[in-house]
């Protein structure tokens, strides 16, 4: 019967320094079914926070204060428990990390200014919600 399954909520990491920016985000992702995004401002925030967590899915800003969000990418695919954890980055230089991206294998990047539509297809295409039966 329809509606009897349950789904996994995807829990998504958020770190973006700009508050406006990462609450938005954040939003987008809460408005999609089976998703609750947590906004960080910090890698900091986010290296304390996987110790308790392991999310779906990470979304970084490249400019992020104290760590760059490739430093902090490249730490989280060093440890062996969140190596497997898709990662989307944002940012309003991608023409200027392009290199940095690709020699990590890098794919899903979204320009800033974002569309919407783009963060919710990416996010559904990374971290799938999955209806069980």
């Amino acid at each position: 019967m329809p509606g009897l399954g349950h789904k996994h909520t995807r829990v998504v990491l958020v770190v973006e320094d700009d508050r406006p920016i990462g609450e938005l985000l954040a939003a987008i992702i809460n408005d999609e079914d089976g998703y609750l995004a947590i906004h960080l401002t910090r890698p900091t925030q986010l290296l304390e926070a996987v110790k308790e967590v392991k999310p779906d899915l990470f979304v970084l800003d490249v400019s992020l204060p104290g760590m760059s969000g490739l430093e902090l990418y490249d730490r989280l695919k060093k440890d062996r428990r969140l190596r497997d954890v898709p990662v989307m980055f944002e940012t309003a230089l991608s023409r200027d990390y392009g290199g940095e991206f690709k020699r990590r294998g890098i794919d899903d990047v979204i320009e800033k200014p974002f569309d919407v539509n783009e963060i919710v297809r990416t996010v559904h295409k990374l971290a799938p919600v999955e209806i069980a039966a």
